[in-house]
């Protein structure tokens, strides 16, 4: 576990702008200064930018055809998406990232979309909010700046390269910060790994409720989705064993693992009504790269 890091190149916007030198540190107060200061503008609605091209394919996204099964949660869910306002420097970096790696671009949109449905079974559709979308949209930002063949490659970790991942919430918040300033999405960077003190990194106090919501909601979009390090997706149900086995390790929030479900069951009824039953054997991919075949509930970092 660590508290901060210290980059190991420049960290660059997709304008070619330095926001941190090689050899910076950055560390939570850090982050927190730099939102401080922050001076990030006027928002602009997803519904203006080109990203809005990409909704209809979210919400219609086949890997969540059991979370959004009616026509009433995809128009929803679009809706809030669509909601959701970013300066316009915020909106070139989501581009930047769709151009560059359409792979991870899906996985933040099916985030947002899967955070929003949680939130709207959980607390109704009137009390979901854009910030809270745009946050799970942006959460896995710092691998934006995790070097392409780390951030995309096929082949199991080395030791150095997993250090390198495990920079990318660091990078992710202090870049948020310095675009969007206090924003539910900084944190949403910095702890969507943090695993109930876990994972990584160290943090002074847990994060937000609503950050394990796309903790969760992270998670399983990236096991239910192409990955080029296994050979293919965990269904929804094998998706469901491994974060039913995360939150029973202790490192998933159970209420939120419970919301997923019965998200997944419809909705209806009371989330707390969830039992989560016997432990299961969950069918792993033939091959999967990222993950000791131990350690199943691992594969969807």
């Amino acid at each position: 576990m660590f508290d901060r890091i210290t980059t190991r190149r420049d960290l660059v916007a997709c304008r070619g702008q330095v926001l941190a030198r090689r050899g910076f540190v950055i560390s939570p107060e850090s982050i927190a200064e730099a939102a401080a200061a922050a001076r990030p503008g006027p928002g602009l609605a997803l519904a203006e930018t080109p990203v809005v091209d990409d909704v209809e394919a979210a919400v219609g996204d086949n890997a969540l055809r059991h979370l959004l099964r009616t026509s009433e949660a995809r128009a929803a869910v679009g809706r809030v998406l669509l909601a959701i306002r970013l300066p316009p420097a915020a909106w070139e970096e989501v581009e930047a990232q769709r151009r560059a790696d359409p792979v991870r671009h899906r996985h933040a949109l099916s985030t947002a979309a899967v955070t929003s449905r949680l939130l709207a079974v959980g607390a109704g559709e009137s009390r979901v909010q854009p910030d809270v979308a745009a946050a799970a949209l942006l959460h896995d930002f710092g691998m934006r700046h995790v070097v392409p063949r780390v951030a995309r490659g096929a082949q199991p970790l080395q030791e150095d390269d997993a250090r390198e991942v495990a920079q990318h919430p660091f990078l992710g918040a202090w870049h948020l910060a310095r675009l969007l300033g206090s924003h539910p999405a900084v944190e949403a960077a910095l702890a969507h790994h943090w695993c109930k003190g876990q994972g990584y990194p160290d943090l002074a106090r847990p994060p937000a409720r609503t950050t394990e919501v796309v903790a969760v909601a992270s998670a399983f979009a990236a096991l239910t989705q192409d990955r080029s390090y296994r050979s293919n997706p965990f269904d929804p149900r094998g998706a469901v064993d491994v974060l039913v086995a995360e939150a029973g390790a202790g490192r998933f929030d159970p209420s939120t693992v419970k919301l997923l479900v019965h998200a997944l069951r419809g909705g209806h009824g009371e989330a707390r009504s969830v039992r989560f039953g016997r432990a299961r054997h969950v069918q792993l991919p033939l091959v999967n790269h990222h993950t000791p075949i131990a350690a199943p509930a691992r594969s969807w970092i």
